[in-house]
């Protein structure tokens, strides 16, 4: 805690004496109250866990109200259950297998209606496939292979009718980006991310528009932040994520939007994190919130509703994670939760 001392000289008179020590004793505490000091702004509520078993490198999306989680890895075994989450309810519901071989890092997107699940790596083989999940239906439908090479580690987003794919890691990293249009059920290559290719890069979607960011190049950190316009399918670069002591810049995040805003949360810094960023795309300007209460992990997934985010799964070493944390942005962190 930072202190600011006050030297008092001796003074003869003992009331004026007492009274100079209280007035100083007054300016210490207010002094001590800075901004160091100040609680960040977001509290963390834990949720109901996931009823499958504790992974990391799982895929989720969101279609109309439901999340749903399929794939990832405990340090042992791939996984191919699905899983849908009621935010309503705060419960889980075991839903058809993913049909693809079991794999973690691949990629998920959502469109209005469906959801998808792409690439990855089932422990031998990087892979390019990709499948469509109904929920209407309950039911999955492999659509076409990504044109790209097979990858894990890419990320991906979805703006209504269309999915966008790109990055990722094949033997190196990449920055090549593909948009599937569910109108046509076709793929298409598009103009590569303007800047650092990378893997275990982040994602998020805002008012239509898509912004991508974080990862590794060769390893190291890149701290290059990208917007994403479908309607011209240009890129515009934005603020840099690093910031002085580069504890901003990470991989292998856990990144969502709410209520018109982008976070990212948890990761790899140097070492597992726990630490959480607002990005406002009005002003450009990223913001320290609260940290993310769960244990410090990297290769969470999450969703989000509304003005909620959700962190889920994950790892931190040998260990791996089931639980879920629900991100109140506008209130202070309570413990007690």
């Amino acid at each position: 805690m930072k202190m600011e001392f006050i030297c008092i000289k001796k003074i003869m008179d003992k009331k004026l004496s007492v009274l100079v020590l209280a007035m100083a004793g007054l300016f210490l505490v207010s002094s001590c109250r800075n901004d160091d000091d100040d609680e960040l702004v977001g509290n963390w509520v834990r949720v109901s866990d996931l009823d499958g078993k504790p992974r990391s490198n799982a895929s989720a999306f969101v279609v109309n109200g439901i999340g749903y989680l399929t794939g990832g890895y405990d340090g042992e075994d791939y996984y191919n259950d699905l899983w849908s989450y009621d935010p309503n309810a705060n419960s889980w519901t075991q839903k058809a297998d993913f049909p693809g071989a079991k794999r973690s890092s691949a990629v998920a997107f959502a469109t209005n209606s469906y959801g998808y699940v792409g690439t990855g790596y089932d422990g031998l083989n990087k892979l390019n496939d990709f499948y469509k999940y109904d929920p209407t239906s309950n039911s999955w439908s492999q659509i076409a292979n990504l044109p790209g090479t097979g990858r894990y580690a890419a990320l991906a987003f979805g703006i209504d009718t269309k999915g966008y794919v790109g990055t990722g890691y094949d033997g190196s990293e990449l920055k090549d980006f593909y948009k599937y249009d569910e109108s046509t059920s076709a793929w298409s290559s598009i103009v590569s991310l303007g800047g650092s290719k990378r893997r275990d890069g982040a994602a998020f979607v805002i008012n239509g528009t898509a912004y991508v960011g974080f990862g590794t190049n060769n390893g190291s950190m890149v701290a290059d932040f990208w917007a994403f316009n479908p309607n011209t399918e240009s890129w515009t670069r934005k603020a840099d994520t690093s910031n002085d002591d580069d504890s901003q810049n990470r991989a292998s995040t856990a990144a969502f939007s709410a209520g018109g805003l982008g976070y990212v949360s948890t990761g790899t810094v140097s070492g597992v994190s726990n630490t959480t960023w607002e990005y406002n795309p009005s002003t450009d300007d990223w913001t320290e919130r609260s940290n993310f209460e769960g244990s410090s992990r990297e290769s969470a997934c999450a969703f989000s509703f509304g003005t909620y985010g959700y962190v889920l799964t994950g790892n931190s070493g040998s260990s791996y994670f089931d639980d879920i944390w629900v991100f109140h942005p506008t209130e202070t962190q309570n413990d007690d939760d």
